[in-house]
């Protein structure tokens, strides 16, 4: 090589010499892993336009279809096996039957009364529109499941960071309550308690913002599931507490709420994520069991359970169906509904365990 090739290797700019490194975020890196399953992205997809659906959407399909999810059409079933219209229906828009022509007939509409449309059919024999029912219902399982989920979050973050932060007899009490909690059977007092306080507390509705036997239902599903929140918020707790970042944090002069507030709390934050979504439909599988039993949403506010309940009655009180009187539609709908919402949300949370893991790849 000669001198004049030497002199200009020498003269290359720094920068050109070495790569540029990027650094990223641990949320950006979840979020590149995050993107690339696909069954997750899927599921948060339709999980993004069921709320579409059932809060902006209800309001707007009743709207359009003329009428709404508590309306009554007695021309919506059969005239004397009372068996719901199915799907895409035309029914006559009338709240009340004609008067009776004789003793064995019953009278048709008033001639020139208008139709309106059930997109999947009448939801029992009452003659409610199903479809809307369904969205309706929709909004208030997820309410429940939501604010049961927010309410055992901060009752278990809280006990949990304590336990895990104090020690000592804080600790120990907050251990022993959470495995009294644990061993507890959670559906048969859950049907215990809505049934005993349920005349009170279920008209409780934060002014109007829910309906009947919501807030009663996200107070009692989240005061007998917070103990694995708690249980996650502990460990994490009494791994980190001794850590190099905590004691210099300590050193420098940090109070111990500012210690928990800055420097711990983020690192439970994605755990609680992951956690969370599988809480919803923990939750929302809750709301369902006990208003199918009887003790949740009462009649005639709209949910998927009180929607499966009003089809097949309660485990005390059994509707007899027949083939004359039985349509499936209202017992598709709702299971199909809550089959896809739980298993969107479990799939959400699995994907963001596997976004969120520090061992993951890139």
């Amino acid at each position: 090589m000669s001198t004049g090739e030497l002199e200009a290797g020498r003269r290359l700019p720094a920068a050109a010499a070495q790569p540029t490194v990027v650094i990223s975020s641990p949320w950006r890196i979840g979020w590149r892993r995050f993107r690339r399953d696909r069954v997750a992205m899927a599921s948060g997809i339709f999980l993004i336009l069921l709320v579409l659906a059932i809060f902006p959407g209800a309001k707007l399909a009743s709207v359009a279809l003329g009428h709404g999810p508590d309306d009554l059409y007695p021309y919506a079933v059969g005239t004397y096996t009372l068996r719901p219209d199915g799907p895409w229906s035309w029914v006559p828009d009338t709240h009340q039957l004609s008067p009776q022509t004789s003793d064995t007939e019953i009278a048709g509409p008033v001639k020139g009364t208008p139709n309106t449309l059930f997109v999947l059919g009448a939801d029992g024999p009452l003659g409610h529109d199903l479809f809307l029912r369904l969205l309706y219902g929709g909004r208030v399982s997820l309410e429940v499941g939501v604010g049961a989920t927010i309410i055992a979050l901060l009752l278990g973050v809280t006990l949990g960071v304590l336990a895990g932060w104090l020690g000592g007899l804080v600790d120990g009490t907050v251990s022993r309550l959470t495995e009294l909690v644990m061993a507890l059977p959670i559906l048969l007092l859950l049907l215990m308690i809505g049934t005993g306080i349920g005349d009170g507390l279920s008209r409780f509705t934060l002014w109007g913002v829910f309906n009947n036997g919501v807030v009663q239902l996200m107070l009692l599903i989240g005061a007998f599931t917070w103990y694995y929140p708690a249980r996650i918020a502990r460990a994490q707790m009494l791994s980190l507490r001794n850590r190099e970042f905590v004691e210099a944090a300590r050193m420098v002069g940090a109070r111990g709420t500012t210690i928990v507030r800055r420097h711990l709390f983020p690192h439970l934050l994605p755990s609680l994520v992951v956690y969370g979504t599988i809480m919803v439909a923990t939750a929302l599988m809750l709301e369902v069991g006990v208003t199918f039993l009887g003790a949740g949403i009462q009649l005639p506010t709209a949910s998927w359970g009180t929607l499966l309940g009003q089809t097949w009655g309660s485990a005390l009180n059994p509707t007899v169906n027949s083939p004359d009187n039985f349509q499936p539609w209202p017992t598709i709908a709702p299971s199909v509904a809550i089959l896809l919402t739980v298993l969107a949300l479990n799939q959400l949370g699995e994907g963001f365990r596997e976004a969120l893991d520090p061992a993951g790849v890139n």
